[in-house]
């Protein structure tokens, strides 16, 4: 299959769908330290991709053609990524620390359209700018709803972690490109990786004393498992795809759409209540994402090109 390709960038946007349940089932694990959920997690992933793939055979095939320069870098990206995240949510103000961190689309369109042999669609940029807007206004309209205590200690290292979140998971996608050739059954590995990371780090970091058949309702367990086998399992394997196939820059303002579909899922199958700038800002990333894909073969080339990625 060719780069751009259509079929590609359709599987790459089943991820996003699936990203944007991320939210939802979060909130029926909050009750699991952050670096535990991210062990059970990606332990829920590991183990549904090894049988997936030892179903089909494909386990020695995949472990001998993937580079372990890719396995290190998938493996660090996804952990690191989950890792800044949940740093920058405890460190720095809500709206903000999610603003930041979800940059990475934007910088997803600018850096594919930098790469060497790709131009950048001037629809895309339009596209990704109303798209970014809205996304401003969601998480702003978001953030009149929680209350933060006004004690809370915030630092700069949480505004630093929440745009180490965009630059990690925007260069990882773009990067990826390097390795067209490796199976995406490589996403296996990655997430095993990550698994062992944060289990490390929870045994390190965080508190040892909770008991999973007291503390965590079936609720939670069902969550986990949601969260393991769509967000966290699946639609990484979509996103691999998608970002070595499919139409990268595309993919990148498509990802708008995610935050205005997981407050529609919370609006749904939650007692959140939508807001007017809620709803407006899901308008204005829909039409972003809309205006982008509808016009993607007008383009203009750069004129700077950046070396070694693409």
């Amino acid at each position: 299959m060719t780069a751009n390709s259509p079929h590609a960038t359709l599987i790459g946007s089943i991820a996003i769908l699936l990203w944007s349940t991320l939210a939802l089932f979060t909130t029926q694990a909050n009750l699991v330290p952050p670096l535990l959920l991210l062990t059970l997690t990606f332990g829920v992933a590991s183990l549904l991709f090894f049988i997936v793939y030892l179903a089909k055979g494909e386990l020695k095939s995949s472990w001998a053609n993937t580079p372990k320069s890719a396995i290190i870098m998938g493996g660090l990206g996804f952990y690191f990524y989950h890792f800044c995240y949940f740093y920058a949510f405890q460190h720095a103000p809500p709206v903000e620390a999610g603003l930041i961190a979800y940059l990475w689309p934007l910088l997803i369109v600018l850096m594919a359209g930098m790469t060497t042999g790709h131009s950048l669609s001037w629809t895309h940029l339009v596209g990704a700018v109303i798209a970014f807007i809205g996304t401003g206004i969601m998480l702003q309209s978001k953030g009149q709803s929680i209350e933060v205590e006004s004690n809370a200690a915030y630092h700069w290292t949480g505004y630093a972690a929440a745009f180490a979140c965009a630059f990690i998971w925007s260069s990882y996608s773009v990067a990826n490109r390097r390795f067209q050739s490796v199976p995406s059954s490589a996403v296996l590995w990655y997430c095993l990786v990550t698994t062992l990371l944060a289990g490390a780090s929870h045994l390190m970091i965080e508190a040892q004393n909770w008991q999973p058949s007291i503390d965590f309702p079936a609720s939670t367990w069902i969550a986990i498992l949601g969260l393991g086998l769509g967000p966290v399992g699946v639609a990484f394997f979509c996103w691999d795809f998608g970002v070595k196939k499919g139409n990268l820059s595309l993919l990148g303002v498509l990802s708008y759409t995610a935050p205005a579909l997981s407050t529609a899922w919370l609006g749904l199958f939650t007692d959140a209540q939508l807001t007017i700038g809620q709803i407006i800002a899901c308008l204005l990333i829909t039409a972003g994402a809309l205006f982008a894909s509808l016009m993607p073969n007008k383009k203009i080339p750069l004129a700077v090109e950046t070396k070694g990625i693409g």
